[in-house]
Formats: C-alpha cells, sequence, structure tokens
C-alpha cells in the first residue's frame, strides 16, 4: 500500500510540475498590451493589432508604413497664401537666424511628416537651399533640406521631394533659405504632409 502511495504522489508532484510547465507555455501564446515595450518572448517583438505607430513591435513599423502610402496628402497653408522665405545678404550666408514660421504650434493634432516642398515665385536666377525646421522659436531643429535653383532658361518651382522624420502632433515648424547670391533673395513655399 505505502509503494502505490508513493508512486501516487510522485505522479501527482509530476502532474503539478507538467501543470506549472503548460500555464508558462500558455502565457507565452498571449498576446502583449498594445504598444508594450517588453522584448522578452517573439510576441512582443511582433505585436498586438491595435499597435499604433508610437510603439516599437514589428506591428507598429507596417502600421506606421501603412499610414505612410495610404494616408490623405494635405497642405498647408491650404486655402491662403504661401509663405515668403528670405535670405540675409550675402553669397552662401548662413540660414537666418530667426527662421520663419510656417505651420504654427498646435495647428495639426496629429503626428505628421513632410513630403514636398513646393516653390514659387523665386526671385532670382541661382541655387538655392531650403532648410525646414521643427520646434519652438530660437530652439529649432533641422529636420531636412532641398536644393532648388532658377536660370534664365528654366526654374525649380513646383514640388521638390523632401523626406523628414515623424514629426510628434502640434509641433511648429519654420524655415531658412540659403542662396549663391549675394542679395536678399525671396521665395514662397506651402509644404505638402501625411499625418498618422
Amino acid at each position: 500500500m505505502s509503494l502505490w502511495f508513493g508512486i501516487l504522489n510522485v505522479i501527482d508532484r509530476k502532474i503539478d510540475i507538467i501543470d506549472n510547465e503548460i500555464e508558462i507555455i500558455d502565457g507565452l501564446h498571449n498576446v502583449p498590451d498594445k504598444d508594450s515595450a517588453d522584448n522578452d518572448f517573439i510576441r512582443d517583438v511582433v505585436g498586438n493589432k491595435t499597435d499604433t505607430h508610437s510603439g516599437t513591435s514589428i506591428t507598429s513599423i507596417v502600421h506606421t508604413l501603412e499610414e505612410h502610402v495610404h494616408n490623405v496628402s494635405k497642405v498647408y497653408p491650404e486655402l491662403a497664401n504661401p509663405v515668403q522665405l528670405q535670405k540675409d545678404a550675402g553669397v552662401w550666408a548662413s540660414y537666418p537666424a530667426t527662421k520663419t514660421e510656417i505651420i504654427p504650434a498646435g495647428t495639426i493634432g496629429k503626428d505628421f511628416d513632410i513630403h514636398w516642398v513646393h516653390i514659387l515665385d523665386i526671385s532670382a536666377n541661382g541655387c538655392y537651399m531650403v532648410a525646414l525646421y521643427s520646434g519652438t522659436a530660437g530652439n529649432e531643429v533641422v529636420i531636412g533640406k532641398v536644393p532648388i535653383g532658377r536660370s534664365a532658361v528654366q526654374s525649380q518651382e513646383g514640388n521638390t521631394k523632401i523626406m523628414t522624420p515623424l514629426i510628434p502632433a502640434n509641433t511648429r515648424i519654420s524655415a531658412g533659405l540659403s542662396s549663391e547670391n549675394n542679395a536678399q533673395d525671396t521665395l514662397l513655399v506651402k509644404l505638402m504632409y501625411h499625418e498618422y
């Protein structure tokens, strides 16, 4: 009788161990929380179907790419005149210390990135550089630059491709201008962007 009792105890302990292992394995199959930052298991890396572009999972990255390709292109300023940029005097003068605000803080309520700079009315022939910045006045950080030009026979007015990082919602966007000319050249800009 005690032999059978001993065998049953061993079997009982083995069943408890197996139950614990099954619980661990079941736990590994659970879906992680939305935008989880954990990196312990494959499920953390793959992610949750509700992950947003703010997460770091593969699902978040795919979500961002899908939005990048398919979200509606928007323009700022839209139903208004473009914004004029003016460079400081001097051949290839540094971008003006006071940047020209294009998109005021609080204007775009979702994360966004800029894909095109629409250029109009280049004031004189020459090579130009337009730099875009994010951040508050005096604390701007460069987020992209585009070269453009105008000659006696051709002008690069129109849309110029740019790629910026993902920009947080409500961020102020400004710009600076420089050129190979000594004069205080000007041009007009609008920005084309996608929201995420």
